[in-house]
C-alpha cells in the first residue's frame, strides 16, 4: 500500500510538473510577445520622425538616400536591439490595380487610332503584370492564365475573364478546394492560390509585387533599385530591355532623384523608349510618381534569447502625417 501511495503521488507530482511547465511556458511567451510589441510601438514613433522629418525637407518627391530609406538600421538598448528597414511600397506592382483600367479611353475612333494595338488588347495594369510575370521565366501562356485569373479573383462576379480565367467553379474542384476572394488581395501572398501560378514563379515575383488597399497602379520611380528593373521595364511593356532598366535606375537617375514626372518623361534614353508605342505616354503620365504615400517597416527585436519579426505598414495621409494602418507578425528572415 505505501509503494501503490508513493507511485501514485509520483504520478500526481509528475502530472502538475508538466502542467506547470506548459502554462508558465505560455505565459512566459505571451509575454515575452507584449513587450516586443511594446518595444515596436516605440519604434513606430522612431520611424515616423525620421520620415516626417525628411519629408518637411523635400515634399515633393522621395529618394533612397533619405535617412529613413536606409537599409538594415539598428538602434541598441539596455537590454535589447531593435533593428529594421523601412520600404517604400509604392515601388513595386500594386496587383490589386487588376480591378482598375485607369480610365483610358479606348472606344473613341480618335483613341484607337492614337493608340498602339498592344495597349487595346486588355487593361495597362494587366499588360504591365503579364509582362512582369514573363521576365521572370513564365511563357505567354502561363502569364495569361495567372492575370486573368488574378482578375477574377477581385472581382465581384461568377464570370470567368476568359478561358484561362478562374472563379469559383474551378477551384472547387481542384484537390485543396477554396473560394477566390470577391475582393482585394489582403497580402500579396494570397496571390499564390490563383489558377497558373506556381512556387517557381512566386519566388521571383514576390520582391516585385505588393497588395496595397487601394486599386490605384503607382510606381515609385525615385525608389526603384537595381533589383526592380524588371519592374520598369515591365511598365514599358518590354520595349525597354532590363539592361536599359538597369542603365536608367544606377546612371540616368539624379542622385537625389526626378523632382517630377516630367523630369522622368524628359529623359533622353527614356523618351526614346515612351516614344515607340503610340499612347504609351499618356498611361506613364498616370502610373509613374516621384513622391509616395505607402510605406512598409520590416522590424526584428531580440531581447535574451528571443527574437520577434513584425511589419507595420503606414500610409501618409498628408504631406507631413504618417498614420500605421496594418501591423503583422513576420517573418525573421525578412
Amino acid at each position: 500500500m505505501v509503494l501503490l501511495a508513493i507511485a501514485v503521488m509520483i504520478i500526481a507530482a509528475s502530472t502538475i510538473a508538466v502542467r506547470f511547465n506548459r502554462v508558465f511556458f505560455i505565459t512566459n511567451n505571451a509575454d515575452q510577445v507584449q513587450i516586443s510589441r511594446w518595444y515596436v510601438d516605440g519604434i513606430e514613433g522612431i520611424i515616423k520622425k525620421y520620415m516626417i522629418d525628411d519629408f518637411k525637407k523635400t515634399q515633393s518627391k522621395v529618394y533612397l538616400g533619405m535617412n529613413w530609406a536606409q537599409p538594415n538600421q539598428v538602434i541598441p538598448l539596455d537590454d535589447s536591439v531593435i533593428s529594421g528597414t523601412v520600404y517604400d511600397e509604392m515601388a513595386c506592382f500594386n496587383i490589386n490595380s487588376l480591378a482598375s483600367n485607369l480610365s483610358f479611353d479606348i472606344t473613341s475612333p480618335d483613341a484607337m487610332q492614337n493608340t498602339d494595338y498592344k495597349l487595346l488588347e486588355r487593361p495597362y495594369p494587366a499588360l504591365v503584370f503579364k509582362h512582369l510575370i514573363m521576365l521572370t521565366g513564365a511563357d505567354e501562356n502561363t502569364a495569361d492564365t495567372i492575370v486573368d485569373s488574378s482578375i477574377d479573383w477581385i472581382d465581384s462576379d461568377s464570370d470567368m475573364r476568359s478561358s484561362v480565367g478562374a472563379e469559383d467553379q474551378y477551384y472547387s474542384s481542384i484537390p485543396s478546394p477554396h473560394l477566390t476572394a470577391q475582393g482585394y488581395f489582403y497580402d500579396k501572398s494570397e496571390i499564390r492560390a490563383v489558377r497558373g501560378m506556381t512556387a517557381d514563379i512566386y519566388r521571383r515575383l514576390e520582391p516585385l509585387i505588393c497588395a496595397l488597399p487601394t486599386s490605384e497602379l503607382n510606381i515609385s520611380v525615385n525608389m526603384l533599385t537595381f533589383k526592380k528593373a524588371p519592374l520598369l521595364s515591365a511598365v514599358f511593356l518590354e520595349t525597354m530591355d532590363l539592361e536599359t532598366a538597369l542603365n536608367i535606375i544606377n546612371k540616368e537617375r539624379p542622385e537625389y532623384g526626378w523632382d517630377t514626372v516630367d523630369g522622368f518623361m524628359n529623359n533622353l534614353v527614356v523618351s526614346k523608349y515612351t516614344e515607340s508605342v503610340q499612347g504609351l505616354d499618356k498611361r506613364l503620365q498616370k502610373v509613374i510618381v516621384t513622391n509616395s504615400n505607402y510605406f512598409v517597416a520590416n522590424i526584428k527585436v531580440s531581447f535574451g534569447e528571443h527574437e520577434f519579426a513584425f511589419r507595420s505598414r503606414f500610409f501618409r495621409d498628408a504631406d507631413t502625417s504618417l498614420v500605421v494602418y496594418q501591423r503583422l507578425r513576420g517573418e525573421l528572415n525578412e
